[in-house]
């Protein structure tokens, strides 16, 4: 199982599982040759993230693999059945 992570500014999002982490690059791309655009992501937990993307701002991409014991099962991409974690206090 990976883990994909954007970062953009000091902001973390983990991107939900089943969510393309090529789709956000490429409406990152976008967004900053727009000189600025918002960015649809479906994060960990389910819900729907907007952020907005402009020059001269930081965007990382990471991706990773998880051991099989770390995956969550309620981590569907499915934005019905959103659920809390402790993780939603990073977007704050």
């Amino acid at each position: 199982m990976r883990q994909n992570t954007v970062r953009i500014g000091p902001d973390k999002f983990v991107l939900a599982q089943g969510h393309s982490l090529d789709d956000v690059k490429a409406a990152t791309v976008a967004a900053l040759r727009a000189n600025g655009d918002l960015v649809d992501m479906v994060v960990y937990g389910n819900k729907e993230v907007s952020a907005l993307v402009s020059p001269g701002v930081p965007v990382i991409f990471t991706s990773e693999i998880l051991d099989v014991t770390e995956a969550d099962d309620r981590d569907t991409g499915d934005t019905s059945e959103p659920f809390d974690s402790l993780m939603d206090y990073e977007y704050l």
